[in-house]
């Protein structure tokens, strides 16, 4: 419609108004109303255009969007009387309503965002945050409004759009500001305040409000824009930083409160020394302790930090949203810190004694009549009410602590576990079975003993209270017993993480280190030995529940992964130092026929040989002493095979050889054949007396080399000096 006849229709829509608009008919209605949602869209239009821009048009200025709408939906709903029950005239009113209805959410949000800059230069962030909070609402119902974009143009509602994120940018600005001046955390080495300001009297730029801006002005604006959690949990995360978490460490250290008309602060530390008061190392006297200073903590969060705030209905959903915040992270550090050290070491008396328990109930009563956890959070009271619980907590607690203990020990100090004389480990009798006679040794006991061998000190640590721990496991004489399944179950992990535990945090040793590397290998193997029988041991003494789904077996892979890492690369190593020492054994050019006449290099030959076997003897003796005999074997064979496999290809290379050089090949390999006395185990740990094993079940190469051997003796048996072809029979 052109610029003239907007103006002609509105002017004569303003000359209508004289007339009564009841005395029209429905037709005449009709037309006056489309006339009148025009001029409320155009004036809106103009309006925002004019709000937008910095070329005011004065044709509109002075004029208000909200009364043209207002006018119109006046007479739209007298007309909607008057002509009820006339369904060709409803159904033009529903489009009218229908356009009516868009144009009203443009203006309204309109003026919703007009006066949110001086609302902010008044202090008024409560009234601008809620401006802001329902334009945004009324662009989103126009936005999901199907019909709008035929009924009002796109061009204002994106200016709109735009104006509303500039309007919520410059608020949160704005609260962000009061924000940091209301609520102030400072912190000088071991001293801490927490300050409140009960209201913010100017800008950022020092411009006084017209309407200073309280707590309470602060959550509400935050809470229209949404913001309100994500400032508590600043606040919150500064609480437990500040000034609960350090009274927790050190509940000793003096608290006060200083308040004044106009605001309040909190102070950790600041007026006495750290000896003023006793150090509070008796468990008691620590929870007593931090029951009084934490009541003062959450009073002054009562009282000033929702400065003139009733709690209980303002921000009642922000304020609970804080205590659930600030429970959520000190209740477990209260478990750990105050209730595991008050349990008691036995379990008859962990169910019998609680008077100890009662300023930490007290503590937790005092947050709960302060509003800030729901009876439903009061997790101390259960854990005092099942303290069974509590102490197997206090139990996993100290097993793992004696992992991290364990680690610290030298593991260079070894003990000898294992062997057929070991306790039978299926010996699961119950506690009426004391009385009986001791069970025989059975062929399934022997299969299941570990072998001689050892372990480091802390290997056998860990195993043992493993093994006291999961002791506990076994239910007790009452099925009926409720807590004995979970209890169970919490023994059962508390052994589990200790094994994962000690796993994740051992090194593997040096590749130059043969002894650590066989005392960790036997390590993995004596706790991969027990993981693969606790359970064999007590299943049957579990309750239904554990033994349904508790395993240990699937721990076994990640230590035998931590074996074959710890001993292969010092195998590895150890082979390639032999390969160097035996030097031209292992060159593809070099031939025993010519070194048999000359002496040096017959001599350079026998020292190469003397010091392979010397690395081997070395390492032999350090298997014989930690790993067990089938390894220690298995070990040596591994060592020797490179060394007889060389001999062997040199002495079969030969093509011919005298019966002086077959007596002195002997001699220059005599060290090699000296390796067979270092296979020796013990068949029986009874027995001090040593057994040779045969050294081709170790090292398939000895065979080959021994065949060599036989052949160079016979030759070397020969009375005639005559050069004769290996391998060919005398007569």
């Amino acid at each position: 419609m052109p610029p003239a006849s907007r103006r002609y229709r509105r002017g004569g829509a303003t000359r209508d108004d004289t007339v009564d608009f009841a005395q029209l008919s429905g037709a005449a209605q009709l037309e006056a109303l489309h006339a009148l949602v025009d001029g409320a869209r155009t004036t809106t239009y103009e309006a925002i255009g004019m709000h937008t821009s910095d070329a005011p048009s004065a044709r509109v200025y002075g004029t208000d969007p909200l009364d043209a709408v207002a006018t119109a939906n006046e007479k739209f709903e007298a007309a909607r009387e008057q002509q009820r029950g006339d369904a060709a005239a409803d159904a033009q009113l529903d489009a009218i309503g229908c356009a009516l209805r868009a144009v009203v959410r443009l203006a309204k949000a309109h003026a919703n965002l007009r006066d949110t800059d001086e609302q902010l230069q008044h202090g008024d962030v409560a009234v601008a945050a809620s401006a802001v909070a329902e334009a945004a609402t009324l662009l989103a119902e126009l936005q999901a409004d199907a019909d709008a974009p035929r009924l009002v143009a796109r061009a204002p509602v994106d200016a709109l759009h735009t104006l509303l994120v500039k309007k919520r940018a410059a608020l949160r600005a704005e609260l962000e500001y009061v924000a940091a001046e209301t609520y102030r955390v400072s912190a000088h080495g071991p001293t801490a305040d927490v300050a409140v300001a009960y209201s913010v009297a100017a800008n950022a730029d020092g411009v006084p409000y017209e309407n200073p801006v309280t707590p309470s002005d602060l959550f509400f604006a935050l809470a229209e824009l949404g913001l309100a959690r994500a400032r508590v949990d600043a606040l919150a995360d500064a609480l437990v930083a500040r000034c609960f978490v350090p009274l927790l460490r050190s509940p000793a250290d003096p608290v006060a409160v200083a308040r004044t008309k106009i605001g309040a602060t909190i102070s950790f530390g600041a007026f006495v020394g750290p000896r003023a008061e006793p150090a509070a190392a008796d468990p008691d006297l620590r929870c007593a302790l931090v029951r009084d200073k934490w009541a003062i903590v959450v009073d002054f969060v009562q009282r000033d930090v929702f400065h003139d705030v009733d709690v209980t209905d303002d921000h009642a959903d922000v304020y609970a949203y804080l205590g659930a915040r600030l429970w959520t992270a000190l209740c477990p550090l209260l478990r750990e810190a105050l209730l595991v050290p008050l349990v008691p070491d036995a379990a008859a008396a962990a169910v019998a004694d609680t008077h100890r328990l009662v300023p930490l109930l007290e503590l937790e009563e005092k947050w709960l009549a302060a509003g800030l956890i729901a009876p439903d959070a009061l997790h101390i009271k259960a854990a005092v009410a099942d303290l069974l619980h509590a102490y197997v907590a206090k139990r996993r607690r100290d097993l793992l602590t004696t992992v991290a203990s364990v680690l610290a020990i030298d593991d260079t100090n070894t003990v000898v576990v294992g062997g057929p004389g070991d306790m039978p480990l299926l010996d699961t009798s119950s506690k009426s079975a004391t009385h009986k006679k001791p069970a025989k040794k059975t062929a399934a006991d022997a299969s299941l003993a570990f072998p001689r061998c050892s372990v480091s000190a802390r290997a056998q640590t860990l195993v043992d209270f493993a093994r006291e721990t999961i002791a506990l496991t076994v239910a007790q004489d009452s099925p009926s017993d409720e807590g004995a399944p979970s209890t169970a179950a919490l023994y059962f992990y508390a052994v589990r993480d200790a094994f994962c535990l000690y796993r994740c945090l051992t090194p593997p040793p040096a590749s130059d280190d043969p002894k650590r590397a066989f005392v960790l290998f036997n390590d993995c193997e004596f706790i991969s030995h027990h993981l693969a029988t606790l359970g064999l041991r007590y299943r049957d003494k579990w309750p239904p529940a554990l033994q349904a789904s508790a395993t240990l077996v699937d721990v076994v892979a990640s230590y035998r992964a931590l074996a074959k890492t710890s001993i292969g690369p010092v195998l590895a190593r150890t082979k390639d130092r032999i390969r160097h020492a035996l030097g031209s054994w292992t060159r593809a050019d070099w031939m025993l026929a010519d070194i048999v006449d000359d002496q040096a290099l017959l001599d350079a030959a026998e020292n190469s040989l003397a010091l392979a076997a010397g690395i081997v003897t070395h390492i032999a003796a350090v298997a014989a002493a930690h790993l067990p005999d089938s390894m220690h074997l298995r070990v040596l064979g591994l060592l020797v095979g490179p060394i007889a496999e060389a001999v062997t290809r040199r002495i079969s290379q030969a093509a011919s050889v005298s019966d002086s050089a077959a007596r002195a090949l002997l001699r220059l390999v005599s060290a090699v054949l000296a390796l067979a006395d270092c296979f020796r185990h013990s068949p029986d740990s009874a027995q001090s007396v040593e057994a040779k094993a045969p050294v081709s079940k170790y090292c398939p190469e000895w065979d080959a080399l021994l065949a060599q051997i036989d052949r160079l003796k016979k030759l070397s048996a020969q009375i005639p000096t005559t050069t004769t072809t290996l391998g060919q029979k005398q007569p």
